[in-house]
């Protein structure tokens, strides 16, 4: 499938050509730019064999973001009520879920891939959809859901409310054992959620409003790295004592979400310790750790990996021992087995309320 990349409002209402289809069997009779910079065309529509028209107020964007088609739908129907016609939005791509609103709010629709929804009263009624979006959005950040930057959606999570990207930033680097990230990376990040309608930014300051779809999108997009190579030992002391990790301070480590579980849920924990780590052979040799052919015989598995999510927002126990964060837990128990899921469904609704606070 060919992708295009580059668009421009221009060649966009180049393609509302009177003559030319709108959207089949509709055509387009009559193309007007008013001179009006709130309004981006007027057309006027049939029936093939109809001679009475409708006339539509276009409202073109070459974006399909949440923002921008809801800002759009706004401004079309503005517009059709001050020209006395009917809204119309055009933009790159409508999904079935963009189209299925439009229907809903009973306003027009069209898009570069062959999608679209026409609506008048008593005249009008024609849809299609199913075509590909030949138009995919670019944005300074291409997943915000997934790795580093996802550190940012665990934060607001956990704290909705912000009164700047620097608070937010500084705070996302206290909570990491590793590097954190940058004031620019935490920027692009919140644009792209605001753009999804999930945070909003009034001033400097930052809210999270949808964390229900923030947690969807950030299951949605985590993997279980079947690379996270996985090493079984047994511990040379009478007792494995993970406190012997706590005053090394160039090791990054947490037990995985799945060890963390009966922290946060009722779960019961069965076979070997799970500890994450950054640095396999400091954390063998500190732990006095001696390799188990045998899984099932070993007191703790040790998985190496060097991604910022499993070293942020840990908890820790008196002792010093480190846990997955909630969110982590949750991500893990959400891609497990039956059983698994099932406790995530509770882990799931205590963040969801920690994050309305």
């Amino acid at each position: 499938m060919a992708v295009n990349t580059k668009i421009d409002e221009r060649r966009m209402l180049a393609h509302l050509r009177p003559g030319e289809p709108l959207l089949p069997p509709l055509v387009i009779r009559k193309f007007d730019r008013p001179n009006d910079r709130e309004i981006d065309a007027l057309v006027d529509v049939s029936f093939p064999t109809d001679l009475a028209t409708e006339r539509f107020s276009v409202e073109c964007n070459t974006r399909s973001t949440p923002e921008v088609f809801r800002k759009a739908i706004r401004k079309a129907s503005d517009n059709a009520a001050r020209f006395e016609s009917h809204p119309m939005v055009f933009l790159p791509y409508l999904s079935p879920e963009k189209l299925a609103k439009l229907e809903e709010l009973a306003v027009s629709g069209i898009d570069l891939c062959g999608n679209g929804f026409i609506y008048v009263p008593n005249r009008m009624c024609v849809a299609r959809t199913g075509n590909p979006n030949l138009y995919p959005d670019s944005r300074p950040i291409a997943n915000p859901y997934r790795g580093r930057s996802s550190l940012v959606a665990r934060m607001l999570l956990n704290h909705p409310h912000w009164d700047s990207l620097g608070q937010l930033t500084e705070a996302i680097k206290k909570e990491t054992q590793t590097k954190g990230l940058s004031l620019s990376q935490v920027s692009k990040t919140i644009a792209a959620f605001a753009e999804d309608l999930i945070v909003t930014k009034t001033g400097n300051q930052i809210a999270l409003t949808d964390p229900v779809r923030l947690l969807d999108n950030l299951g949605s997009e985590w993997r279980r790295r079947s690379s996270l190579n996985r090493h079984a030992y047994r511990s040379s002391h009478a007792k494995l004592d993970l406190r012997e990790l706590v005053s090394v301070d160039e090791l990054a480590w947490s037990l995985s979400g799945e060890s963390s579980a009966p922290r946060y849920c009722t779960i019961a924990q069965g076979g070997p310790v799970q500890l994450i780590v950054n640095n396999l052979k400091l954390a063998e040799s500190t732990l006095s750790l001696i390799p188990e052919s045998v899984p099932s015989f070993a007191d703790i598995v040790l998985m190496e990996s060097e991604e910022d999510e499993y070293y942020f927002a840990n908890e820790r126990d008196e002792a010093g021992v480190r846990y997955a964060s909630r969110v982590q837990t949750w991500l893990e128990l959400n891609a497990g087995d039956a059983r698994q899921r099932e406790t995530a469904k509770d882990l799931y609704q205590t963040i969801i309320r920690k994050s309305r606070v």
